[in-house]
């Protein structure tokens, strides 16, 4: 019997993902799951990126607007929706696109965690964030490397959520969050995984004026009415910096927020190298992208 079948649209942020997937999803008769990890927050409009409303009511997307933004979401409640959210795209008869940057919803897709079941350990979390305040995300990273070196790999030191949580996790049972991972583990559907390429100079040209236009747009009111600089979801590129804002220095903040997100896409690209089954294309190559789909779809 033939699998059910996805079709991931991966890349850096501002290469083009989004439209991709539009033009793809409305040539095969598809709907769009975001596989992004800002965009589920409710209120963060303009720093996030997200579809328009217009786009969104010609092809129907997933996964936007899930939660408030001062609450808590994670890898595995990520997991859960989307799966649900693929479920019933396929009783409908319709193609799942998966499109999004964030590397680790990729891979609880891709690689369905085990780990994600381990149930949270307030006591030690609470120490982990006490030990970030007193000695700083380094040495907890450092810690994460002496313990658990896979996972130390996947994440950067200033993501200290999830290397908060790896800790925990392996505190917890004594074991590596990578041994409790299968990574052995193949998803129950056939998967086509498109990747999305350009010129690094473009790219970084094409964030750049993202970052203007956001401005334009009016970022600077958006991540100041949050008011709260520790809730999980100001913790994202383009509002974590705002904590620093003090009306007179938007240029710094500005240039520090384009600095960052060149930063970020740079390692999501190190991160969608690792997959040998990617398909690079340049970003603006949709008669190579629709030929990908229309093969796999006939296989």
């Amino acid at each position: 019997m033939d699998k059910n079948k996805v079709i991931f649209i991966v890349g850096p942020t501002a290469s083009g993902k989004s439209d991709m997937a539009l033009s793809l999803a409305k040539t095969f008769d598809g709907e769009i799951v975001s596989c992004d990890s800002m965009q589920i927050y409710k209120g963060l409009n303009i720093g996030t990126a997200k579809e328009s409303e217009e786009n969104r009511n010609k092809i129907k997307h997933y996964l936007i607007d899930v939660i408030n933004y001062d609450e808590e979401f994670s890898v595995a409640q990520f997991q859960k929706l989307a799966f649900e959210a693929i479920d019933e795209i396929w009783q409908k008869g319709k193609i799942p696109f998966v499109v999004g940057g964030t590397g680790l919803y990729v891979e609880s897709l891709l690689k369905p965690l085990s780990f994600s079941n381990t149930d949270k350990d307030t006591e030690v979390r609470d120490q982990l964030k006490k030990d970030l305040e007193n000695y700083g995300a380094i040495e907890l990273y450092r810690r994460l490397s002496e313990v658990d070196a896979k996972t130390a790999k996947k994440l950067s030191p200033n993501d200290t959520k999830r290397v908060i949580r790896a800790l925990e996790i392996f505190y917890k049972t004594g074991k590596p969050k990578s041994e409790l991972s299968d990574d052995n583990r193949q998803p129950s559907f056939d998967y086509l995984m498109i990747a999305l390429d350009m010129d690094r100079e473009l790219l970084y040209e094409r964030i750049n004026k993202r970052v203007d236009n956001m401005i334009f747009k009016g970022l600077v009111q958006e991540a100041m009415s949050i008011e709260n600089f520790e809730l999980q979801s100001m913790q994202a590129i383009g509002y974590k910096e705002f904590k620093e804002y003090n009306g007179f220095n938007l240029f710094e903040i500005t240039e520090k927020i384009k600095k960052n997100t060149r930063n970020y896409a740079k390692r999501q690209l190190t991160w969608f190298r690792r997959y040998k089954e990617a398909n690079w294309i340049n970003a603006f190559d949709e008669l190579t992208a629709t030929k990908l789909v229309e093969n796999f779809l006939k296989s």
